[in-house]
């Protein structure tokens, strides 16, 4: 009985999910808006800045290691980076993981995560205005002007289309 539940309430929060990614698609509170920058630790403890990557196609990705849409999606980042990361794409998976790099290093080894991961905060989260899902992802144009936000799994042909047209741009 207390699986039924659990699995209900996923699917709950997985379609209120899917409902808020379509709001966020078109016109949401941060499109068209400067992304904000921020600093971060890599899984390294060195610092990663957005703003080192301006004229760059970006996508920042807040996720967590727990998190079932995240992991679905991770296949996705990687294969675009894989595909477009020399030609002008990048690609900052943000992770709200309490246990920071320790349970982002093996995991990261597990998916075979080759893109950039770093290690998120509250402040950061804030600044992207106060993630309340994840993942939640936002494609950034080379000028540094926020794109799209999708809150959400999102599917590879949605990411692989934006990042087409704002690579062409």
């Amino acid at each position: 009985m207390v699986l039924g539940g659990i699995a209900v309430a996923w699917i709950s929060a997985t379609q209120q999910q899917t409902e808020h990614a379509t709001t966020a698609m078109g016109g949401n509170d941060m499109v068209n808006m400067e992304a904000p920058d921020f600093v971060l630790p890599d899984l390294e403890n060195k610092p990663v800045k957005l703003s080192d990557f301006e004229g760059q196609v970006r996508i920042v990705d807040f996720w967590a290691t727990w998190c079932p849409p995240c992991r679905e999606e991770i296949p996705h980042f990687q294969a675009l980076h894989e595909q477009y990361g020399d030609n002008g794409l990048t690609i900052i998976g943000i992770s709200l993981d309490q246990n920071g790099a320790e349970a982002v290093i093996p995991f990261g080894r597990k998916m075979k995560m080759t893109y950039t991961s770093v290690i998120g905060n509250p402040e950061v989260a804030q600044a992207y205005g106060g993630i309340q899902y994840i993942p939640t992802t936002f494609m950034i144009d080379k000028r540094g002007r926020i794109f799209r936000k999708y809150v959400g799994y999102t599917d590879l042909a949605t990411l692989e289309g934006d990042v087409k047209a704002l690579l062409a741009q």
